[in-house]
């Protein structure tokens, strides 16, 4: 097949359809703990803070587990660790609904997020070495795509299987992952990128050990300004989408089967937005894209928490989805390009994963907010982190047309 100008083989689609894949059920697990944080409340009588937490160990064993899982795709292979780290979250999220006490929960969303954490920097070191730059935005957004498929597979499954089998019947979903990755495994090659930068790193007489690389004088600046911009970036995101599920049911009063509604419909607005900032992306340049989307994040996320109608609100949710969901598109590209193959996997895994690192204190940061001020206010602490995220950004250079340094 081709597509302006580029050959598209089958290998392409398949590296692209294995990093959709793990990506949409990475997300399906995500928004089903965020779906089920209420109910789980009531199971074992614990507070807002105590429930944030939950989330806050997922975030953090994926900030732990994604920076190793990164090095160990830089060694051994982007599709053999894809399909490690969909395994283990497959395994570990069904395993979520045998928990009998609060604290067995809080342990194994800490396990889990050790798998969840791997998935998304090797699927982006994964696509962005298979696919040509004048079309990679596009390609990594059509990744991040799989998000508010994910999403909308879960809250389809939160209307449908909760009411007559309660939150623990969701996580036994998680499964579903394992078996996908059994396909991806042997069906997608490694990238050539990859084998042949291999291949310089076993002739090379001096063996570089690629975290040392990313802090070393020629790229240690690149790296705090990129984890700074993730940090502020995920802050922000987490912070939202772990609590607006709880401020659709509690602050505005919604039922199951609405509050999955307004979320279905919120993120279809994000699907879009996603295409829109890859074409932006690969058109007028990563960084603007980014800039761009940042903003508006703030003005929406500012708008969408003050909203007092219920009718506004469903209006409104594909904006608020399509910019600040919609900015995360070309992620994937920008961070890729920041750095050179034989260190692909471990930057975008150790960036990313520092920003869910420091992303684990936004749930809970929130939640004990929303204690004292309500769920509005402790939303409205995301439109902080967004600036931080485009600070960063303003740092950094344009990898749009140019090779990574």
């Amino acid at each position: 097949m081709q597509i302006a100008g580029t050959n598209i083989d089958k290998n392409m689609w398949k590296s692209l359809f294995g990093a959709v894949a793990g990506w949409t059920l990475d997300a399906m697990d995500w928004m089903m703990l965020a779906l089920a944080l209420p109910l789980i409340r009531a199971t074992f009588d614990v507070s807002l803070p105590q429930v944030g937490l939950l989330a806050t160990a997922t975030l953090g064993g994926a900030a732990l587990g994604g920076i190793f899982v990164g090095m160990l795709a830089d060694y051994i292979g982007r599709v053999k660790v894809l399909m490690i780290t969909m395994v283990w979250y497959g395994v570990m999220t069904a395993a979520c609904g045998f928990a009998q006490s609060y604290e067995q929960l809080l342990i194994l969303r800490f396990i889990t997020g050790i798998g969840l954490g791997g998935e998304w920097g090797v699927g982006a070191a994964l696509v962005t070495e298979y696919w040509p730059e004048n079309l990679r935005a596009r390609a990594t957004s059509l990744v991040h795509s799989g998000w508010p498929i994910g999403y909308g597979l879960a809250a389809v499954a939160y209307m449908y299987i909760v009411p007559d089998y309660g939150w623990r019947a969701l996580f036994f979903l998680g499964i579903i992952p394992a078996f996908i990755a059994i396909y991806i495994r042997f069906s997608v090659p490694e990238p050539q990128e990859f084998v042949e930068s291999k291949k310089r790193a076993e002739q090379s007489a001096e063996k570089k050990v690629p975290l040392a690389v990313l802090f070393s004088a020629e790229h240690r600046r690149r790296t705090f300004i990129a984890c700074m911009l993730t940090s502020g970036a995920l802050m922000a995101y987490w912070g939202a989408a772990s609590w607006l599920p709880a401020f659709l049911a509690t602050a505005k009063k919604l039922d199951i089967v609405k509050t999955g509604s307004f979320l279905i419909i919120l993120n279809a607005g994000a699907f879009l937005g996603y295409q829109f900032f890859g074409w932006l992306a690969d058109t007028k340049g990563r960084r603007i894209s980014f800039m761009s989307g940042s903003i508006g994040s703030i003005i929406a996320t500012l708008i969408y928490v003050n909203i007092d109608s219920n009718t506004a609100l469903l209006l409104f949710g594909p904006v608020f989805g399509f910019i600040t969901y919609g900015l995360f598109g070309p992620f994937g590209s920008f961070m890729a390009e920041l750095f050179p193959p034989e260190v692909r996997a471990t930057a975008t895994s150790l960036t990313f994963n520092v920003g869910r690192g420091m992303s684990m204190l936004s749930p809970f940061v929130i939640g004990a907010v929303a204690q004292g001020y309500g769920l509005a206010a402790g939303l409205g602490l995301t439109a902080v982190f967004s600036l931080i995220a485009l600070t960063a950004a303003f740092f950094l250079p344009e990898t749009r047309n140019l090779e990574s340094k």
